[in-house]
């Protein structure tokens, strides 16, 4: 790739992974065209395989933005359906920008945030990571939380065994350092920044091996803006995301937990708590079969214990009887639903 344009720390590369995107992506790049950063922002738009008219959705942003001596740049690769990993991959090795930030293509920004990031990034060279609170939106932009998500985010400073007990950073919220993301690359195997085993938790992966080399900083404003698909359902695949998640951990801990004073013990205790939260949660709100699976993901990577053997034996109950025990619960005025 040529870059005929005199880089400078304030430059940012901006990668959007998409797939069947294309009534939402131009909504993505207006509010990276939209940034009231002073740099030079290259966004590389890498389509995995896309069946729908993306193409056509990006050909206007090309034509306006396509100049590579321009102070914003879009490029649009297609390849052949490979998943997120390749995708995210490729932007990487075919952009130069020292800041990277990440942005989904069904997600967008407030025109402030990577003004706001890169200034927390250029005011302490030990962080390197930067990343920002969140508001859920519908597939038509309508706000539906209640709030401003995670504004106490402890994922700051040396954060990397909060970290390891749970993921708390919205990955289209994220600004790294070019020479981090080259130095996590260059410590595995692989030699890449997102590992191809990790198709559900390859941010997460990216984010320990991170925390290992540099701090994180927070914009605690809702700069970033993360939709949510009702086709995918309110709860979604848990046993299929936990796994990862929970692997994600495990496969840390076996390579860099000695160095990082982590037993094989300890991060087994840190799954097993994660899973059982999230079991006990599934089982409170009623879904009792998504309960159960996580209660057999648990003992699938051996981590499961007579609390799992309990909950399970109550969600395995038929749902009837807990709509009959709720609705008698709050007639009489009770707090929360009992087992």
């Amino acid at each position: 790739m040529t870059d005929a344009h005199a880089q400078s720390d304030f430059d940012i590369a901006v990668i959007t992974p998409t797939y069947n995107r294309a009534t939402l992506l131009p909504v993505a790049l207006d509010s990276i065209l939209a940034q009231t950063m002073n740099g030079r922002i290259e966004v590389a738009v890498v389509d995995d395989g896309s069946t729908d008219n993306t193409d056509e959705a990006i050909q206007p942003y090309l034509d306006k933005h396509g100049d590579e001596t321009g102070k914003m740049v879009i490029r649009y690769t297609r390849l052949e359906k490979q998943g997120v990993v390749a995708a995210r991959n490729y932007g990487i090795a075919h952009t130069t920008a020292p800041a990277i930030a990440f942005l989904d293509s069904d997600d967008y920004w407030d025109a402030a945030k990577l003004e706001k990031q890169l200034a927390l990034l250029q005011a302490n060279d030990k962080v390197g990571v930067v990343h920002t609170s969140f508001r859920y939106v519908n597939e038509a932009g309508e706000l539906t939380d209640n709030g401003p998500q995670r504004v106490d985010n402890p994922c700051v400073g040396d954060c990397l065994d909060t970290l390891l007990n749970e993921f708390l950073v919205l990955f289209s919220s994220v600004m790294i350092r070019r020479s981090v993301v080259d130095a996590v690359a260059a410590a595995e195997a692989h030699g890449q920044p997102f590992d191809a085993r990790w198709i559900n938790s390859q941010d997460y992966d990216l984010m320990l091996r991170s925390a290992r080399l540099c701090e994180f900083a927070y914009v605690p404003e809702p700069m970033t803006l993360y939709r949510m698909h009702v086709a995918h359902g309110a709860m979604g695949n848990l046993k299929r995301a936990f796994g990862f998640h929970c692997r994600v951990q495990l496969d840390f801990i076996e390579r860099y937990g000695e160095s990082i004073g982590v037993s094989e013990a300890d991060i087994r205790e840190r799954v097993r708590t994660f899973l059982f939260g999230r079991a006990e949660s599934a089982f409170w709100q009623r879904q009792l079969k998504i309960s159960q699976e996580l209660c057999d993901l648990a003992g699938e990577l051996d981590v499961s214990d007579d609390r799992f053997a309990d909950l399970y034996r109550k969600a395995s109950r038929p749902a009837w009887m807990y709509r009959i025990k709720d609705g008698v619960d709050r007639m009489l005025g009770r707090s929360g639903a009992s087992a």
